[in-house]
């Protein structure tokens, strides 16, 4: 579904298999977060032993040249022939951000539970007063009686 979206695009940068990059996550695995092709060439009149120019982050080149074999075989066994026989790096890929996981909602109180804010609560004398301080002292952010 993705490849003929891509294919003009990947076409206008002389991409001669659109399929490389809409499906590089899939062949390289892990490594597209730090690597992603940017060209590919193949000598004149021929679609084999191409060579395929990867972007790669700064301080990824030693790994990357460690790999390159096997890149080309992933490569290559994706599409079932010998497609790519040399690699060559560029390294100007700007890293990837990391993923940070989502903060747990912050609380205006330092209690851990409900049970002990209307433990803290209990000698308020207004039912609405002491309704608004346990709204005040919970999880904000989340529904109301939820718990931490």
């Amino acid at each position: 579904m993705i490849e003929p979206m891509v294919a003009p695009s990947a076409n206008e940068r002389g991409f001669a298999i659109s399929r490389l990059i809409s499906h590089w996550h899939d062949i390289v695995g892990d490594t597209a977060a730090w690597c992603r092709p940017a060209d590919i060439h193949f000598p004149r009149g021929s679609s084999n032993n191409g060579t395929l120019k990867l972007q790669i982050t700064s301080g990824r080149g030693p790994q990357a040249q460690a790999i390159s074999a096997q890149i080309i075989d992933q490569v290559n066994a994706a599409f079932g022939y010998q497609a790519v026989g040399r690699i060559t790096l560029v390294q100007n890929l700007p890293p990837s951000t990391p993923k940070t996981p989502p903060k747990k909602p912050a609380t205006i109180s330092d209690a851990p539970d409900i049970w002990t804010l209307d433990e803290k609560l209990k000698h308020i004398k207004s039912p609405e007063l002491r309704a608004a301080l346990r709204r005040l002292g919970g999880p904000v952010g989340e529904d109301e009686g939820a718990k931490n």
